[in-house]
């Protein structure tokens, strides 16, 4: 099988949290592979522990990636110059042709992909665009070693991930994708608040839970416990007719939203401020404005820079929700786009993100290292952990599976193959899971 081919029969997907399917990035021809260490994402540690520990399965991956493509360089970007994950990938990438390592700040949103293809090539990528539209490939660096595992014939089963926060032993852990959540915090010594809700994936751009039974999926990057009155959870659980209300009695119009915003600091025309003022106000907005908040990275920085404390991203996401339901699909002029003067200025360090969002407590308590926690008796395998179509079923209750055996199939070509994570017997098949129990 050719690079792309192995990967798509492995179920291999974006480890940083987007999923997109990996073969079809592969499938394009490029000049660029950037390797996304940033991990910009406050208190996750999963990245840095994969670079340091699996360093020459990262450094294979980018090379199976770049022959996929066609890319004569390859580029890992990270934080933290002369850290033990830098030397690591130095010394992996001795003698590889065309392997360099591109030391970032420690800013907010370093890892954004777009931020990533301007730092590291000075190219942007155009409005609507994506990535190889300049010529780019961007993949996380657990999804680099999944690349590696998959040309040997490795099905991605496994997840690494960081349990932080309200717990008695914040861990970087080895998850087999399917297991329960309760069961990660268990692992973790269990929560040291009664009153408590997860956050999933990242305190920026994690969603909130109460479900402990919700399995780990291929993108779950972090699980964070929270008090349930941390103001964090509380803004992330506003609904959406509170936050126009509250933003038609206090957005004041100072333009910090878009000011700070990636997007509009690469040269995009979208301006928050200005989709705020038509929610929050009616006025008489040009209905493209309001059409380019498909343009919003949702990091929310917007909701950092708010001297009010309101959320143009939730506001942005409910259009591109809205958006998605109509099957409406903005379409950009092609333009040539020019970074603001203010660019360089803007970048956010990453210890005032952490003490906005009130999390900065966390980080004084260390990280235990890779673990991996044993496999569960039950897995839940969800048939849609990925951009794209949900995977469909190919096992049925009662079938007897082995550990890595196909259990849903990727029918169409933006989708991805689900393999059983642990042996047993199918106890629940439906359109949206398969789930298995240990014999």
């Amino acid at each position: 099988m050719t690079v792309p081919e192995a990967v798509k029969a492995m179920g291999v997907v974006g480890a940083g949290g987007g999923g997109f399917p990996t073969h079809v990035k592969l499938s394009r021809s490029v000049e660029v592979v950037i390797a996304n260490g940033a991990e910009c994402e406050p208190l996750l540690g999963n990245d840095k522990l994969v670079m340091e520990e699996e360093a020459e399965a990262v450094v294979a991956g980018l090379c199976l990636a770049m022959e996929a493509t066609g890319a004569r360089k390859g580029v890992i970007a990270l934080k933290g110059r002369g850290s033990p994950a830098e030397e690591a990938l130095r010394k992996a990438s001795q003698g590889k042709e065309g392997l360099s390592i591109f030391p970032l700040g420690d800013y907010y949103p370093a890892g954004d992909e777009f931020l990533l293809v301007r730092e590291v090539t000075g190219r942007i990528v155009p409005e609507g665009g994506i990535p190889p539209s300049v010529g780019v490939v961007v993949l996380n660096v657990e999804t680099l070693r999944n690349i590696a595992r998959a040309v040997e014939g490795k099905p991605v089963i496994e997840r690494t991930l960081t349990c932080q926060g309200e717990v008695r032993r914040p861990s970087v852990l080895r998850v087999r994708v399917g297991t329960p959540f309760e069961k990660v915090l268990e692992y973790c010594g269990g929560a040291t608040v009664d009153d408590f809700v997860l956050l999933v994936g990242g305190p920026m751009m994690g969603s909130v839970t109460t479900d402990l039974k919700a399995p780990v999926t291929k993108t779950t990057s972090g699980l964070f416990v929270l008090p349930r009155d941390h103001v964090l959870v509380q803004k992330k659980t506003l609904p959406l007719p509170f936050i126009i209300r509250q933003s038609k009695t206090a957005c004041c119009q100072c333009t910090y939203c878009t000011e700070f915003c990636p997007r509009y600091l690469l040269g995009h025309d979208l301006a928050p401020h200005k989709i705020m003022r038509q929610i929050a106000l009616g006025l008489d907005v040009p209905p493209e404005v309001i059409e380019r908040a498909v343009l919003c990275s949702e990091c929310g920085l917007c909701e950092i820079a708010c001297p009010m404390e309101l959320s143009p991203r939730l506001v942005n996401r409910a259009i591109k929700e809205q958006f998605l339901r109509m099957q409406y699909r903005p379409v950009f002029p092609q333009r040539v786009l020019q970074t603001r003067v203010d660019f360089p200025y803007r970048k956010v360090p990453m210890l005032r993100v952490k003490g906005r969002i009130r999390v900065e407590e966390y980080e004084k308590r260390p990280l235990f290292r890779m673990r991996e926690v044993p496999p569960p008796e039950r897995v839940e395998l969800l048939l849609k952990q990925h951009a794209g179509a949900p995977a469909q079923a190919v096992v049925r209750v009662g079938d007897v599976v082995q550990e890595g055996d196909l259990v849903g199939e990727a029918e169409q070509e933006v989708s991805a193959r689900v393999h059983a994570s642990i042996g047993g017997r199918v106890v629940f098949v439906d359109d949206e899971r398969v789930v298995i129990e240990a014999r």
